[in-house]
């Protein structure tokens, strides 16, 4: 638990919550249901549009800060052959709040940030991550498909918010857990109180773990030629359904997208899973079939990941499990990975 104060706030305190965040200038990115019943991270101008009526939002917050697609820079060819290029406008200058991930999607931001801020410092999500305050709500009721406590997480985890918000009899505990959280609990005014001293949030529900990690790591470490990944591959599509709804996963590709005179170099989304994520210029594809490319995609949350920076890149929110059309999903794996 943190050191810091904590507050409450009385049933119903969010619409509220918002308003008072908006007349301070921020955007509130918060969980808004569609027309089609799927409910994910949006801002949102009427406080009325946002729903706390979720397991998890369909979508991760990684793509606040890391968009699925976005322009790294314009060039244009004049009539005498200079050519002008452009940067791309930097992000915008407004702070922002994200208000209602869950624990998980929260977390995973710190993995983001060992990557985009390691060995170069990615400009275009620095500039979203410095202005952004996560505000996240912890898990009163997780599905089956959730398994953060398997990969060092929790229901009431804190890693990666700035503010967790618990839901307790008649209102809301607020625990800010950075000076940012801080900030943003001053600009609530009104709308909370501090909570007594005796103020405790509730017990987080359980998750029952599905796979040791420790086992799982030390089976990969020697085991990059086993037969297993041959089996576990047959079943897989490669459509990569995994990659994009995944909080962690970050590979991208930068290509060109040009129209006559004029054009764009564009980063988006890629996926270890595809058939072409490794194809060399020359033609030459070192992961040419599916066991390759499902070895890799385990490996890396599980080994590569956690040798060079001491976590796994992986919060267990359960996403890979409901997205995966023939139940072979990475829980799944990992579990038969431990048995071994």
């Amino acid at each position: 638990m943190s050191d810091r104060k904590r507050y409450l706030a009385d049933e119903g305190w969010l619409p509220a919550a918002i308003v008072a965040l908006r007349n301070a200038g921020l955007q509130v990115i918060a969980p808004v249901r569609d027309e089609k019943g799927a409910v994910n991270l949006a801002p949102v101008a009427e406080a009325g549009d946002v729903t706390t009526d979720y397991v998890n939002v369909q979508l991760p917050l990684k793509r606040v800060l890391f968009p699925a697609t976005e322009s790294l820079l314009s060039y244009e060819k004049s009539e005498g052959g200079d050519v002008d290029m452009q940067p791309a406008p930097e992000p915008s200058g407004d702070e922002a709040a994200v208000i209602g991930c869950r624990p998980c999607d929260a977390a995973a931001l710190e993995i983001l940030d060992a990557v985009f801020q390691w060995d170069y410092d990615d400009i275009p999500y620095r500039g979203r991550r410095d202005k952004l305050t996560v505000v996240s709500f912890a898990c009163s009721s997780p599905d089956e498909h959730c398994f953060c406590t398997s990969v060092g997480g929790s229901p009431h985890g804190v890693r990666g918010s700035d503010v967790v918000v618990y839901e307790c009899d008649g209102g809301s505990l607020l625990e800010p857990q950075t000076e940012r959280g801080e900030q943003l609990i001053e600009k609530l005014a009104d709308g909370v109180r501090p909570a007594p001293d005796d103020a405790q949030a509730p017990s987080p529900p359980e998750v029952a773990p599905r796979f040791d990690t420790d086992k799982v790591k030390r089976w990969l470490d020697d085991h990059f030629e086993s037969e297993f990944w041959v089996e576990t591959s047959l079943a897989c599509l490669g459509c990569g359904a995994c990659s994009f709804l995944c909080p962690t996963c970050h590979c991208f590709d930068i290509v060109d997208e040009a129209a006559w005179n004029r054009g764009e170099r564009r980063r988006n989304w890629d996926c270890c899973s595809f058939g072409q994520f490794t194809v060399h210029g020359s033609g030459h594809n070192p992961r040419p079939v599916q066991s390759a490319r499902c070895r890799q995609r385990v490996m890396h949350k599980f080994k590569y990941f956690p040798d060079r920076f001491e976590r796994i890149a992986c919060v267990g929110c359960g996403r890979c499990i409901r997205a995966c059309g023939v139940g072979r999903n990475l829980a799944h794996i990992l579990a038969e990975i431990e048995t071994k």
